[in-house]
């Protein structure tokens, strides 16, 4: 008999703990094996009972969730599911903090009392819960270099000396391969574009990279990120303070603009007119919606050899024909490595495709977009 997968809930309310445990638990995959009603509380349940997943309120007392998935990712990594009741901006602020810090998604907390609105939570909880138990997370070290001086449990030693594993070079079945020729032979009036896709994982890896991008990056950034409806607001105000590239929500017939980055909203599907402006679509809910793969293949149509597809983290293969797309226009593609990925799903299904030039750990992303940008014929000041 299969192992059943095993919780702790956090959250300061008992009533929502119960609530929690109560909607994982009807599900008789999920076992609720402990709770904690604070992060000091927590960090202890959870280095005791080891669980597959945590599911991790925002604001606690005694520690936040900040604070408290800093210190799990760097004591004893867990796959975190954030659960926020509120969508206000300094919650907001908190989740995408505790993204940063390791968590590997956020959906709201249940709420209401329709029944069928509440069914649809509980079924949606349980498939996020239920992926996450999936995921090989790795030390994030950034939670023992701040003090903790709350008063929080010290980590057992044994855990003392794990690290982070080395990044893995390139994908040995792929040559990385230059900018083909033809693609300076275009009309710059037209900047080049780089299209990110990512979904499990994702908000820290574009974090990261867009962190890495100059204020003068010559090229215009395209970011479509899976995530619960209602947080893709807040994820563009935590981008924006990542670095000095401005980065906003998508709108109907805005310019394409270098050094800036736009994000597909919620529900909508991000396109590009041959005009260089933005078109939001709501075509029928067939797919994941926003889709990478309708994006990157919009971007390929229009700009051609002009255009970089980068695809990160994820569950399934959206983006992976986007890729090939793009790739078959002679477009620069870069897939996210296996060993940083929270989930390698959308840059093993693109590499099996053949649709990846080159493969690179987050942490050369950014230069390396700096330095294709530039191989273009576009300056990049500092």
């Amino acid at each position: 008999m299969t192992r059943p997968i095993r919780v702790v809930v956090v959250d300061d309310s008992a009533m929502m703990r119960r609530f929690i445990t109560d909607m994982l638990q009807r599900d008789p995959a999920i076992q609720v094996v402990g709770v904690a009603s604070n992060g000091r509380e927590a960090i202890e349940v959870v280095q005791q009972l080891r669980p597959d997943v945590v599911t991790m309120d925002v604001r606690m007392p005694v520690m936040d969730g900040v604070a408290t998935t800093e210190h799990l990712m760097a004591y004893c990594p867990t796959p975190i599911l954030v659960l926020t009741a509120s969508l206000a901006s300094y919650d907001v602020d908190i989740t995408f903090k505790m993204l940063g810090a390791g968590a590997l998604e956020v959906v709201e907390k249940p709420r209401g009392s329709d029944p069928q609105a509440l069914e649809h939570a509980a079924r949606d909880l349980v498939r996020r819960v239920k992926i996450l138990s999936r995921v090989k997370v790795v030390t994030h070290l950034r939670g023992r270099r701040r003090a903790l001086n709350d008063g929080s449990p010290s980590p057992p030693a044994s855990l003392d000396h794990q690290a982070l594993p080395p990044a893995a070079p390139p994908h040995p079945a792929i040559t990385p391969a230059p900018i083909p020729a033809s693609a300076n032979a275009f009309d710059v009036s037209l900047c080049p574009v780089v299209v990110i896709g990512a979904s499990t994982g994702g908000p820290r890896i574009i974090h990261q990279i867009i962190a890495g991008l100059p204020r003068s990056f010559p090229a215009a950034v395209l970011i479509v990120q899976h995530i619960a409806e209602g947080f893709s607001e807040g994820m563009a105000e935590w981008l924006a303070s990542a670095g000095t590239l401005p980065v906003r929500i998508a709108q109907e017939g805005a310019p394409v603009r270098p050094g800036e980055a736009l994000i597909a909203p919620d529900r909508r599907n991000l396109l590009v007119t041959p005009q260089g402006t933005i078109h939001l679509s709501e075509a029928p809910l067939l797919m994941q919606r926003p889709s990478i793969d309708i994006t990157m293949q919009a971007i390929a149509d229009v700009y051609g050899s002009r255009a970089i597809g980068v695809l990160l983290t994820g569950m399934g293969r959206d983006g992976a024909y986007g890729m090939l797309s793009l790739y078959r226009r002679n477009a620069y593609t870069i897939a996210q490595d296996e060993a940083s990925c929270a989930i390698f799903g959308m840059p093993r299904a693109a590499i099996q495709l053949g649709a990846v030039r080159e493969v690179l750990p987050p942490t050369a992303i950014a230069a390396r977009l700096v330095e294709l940008v530039a191989s273009m014929g576009f300056r990049v000041n500092g």
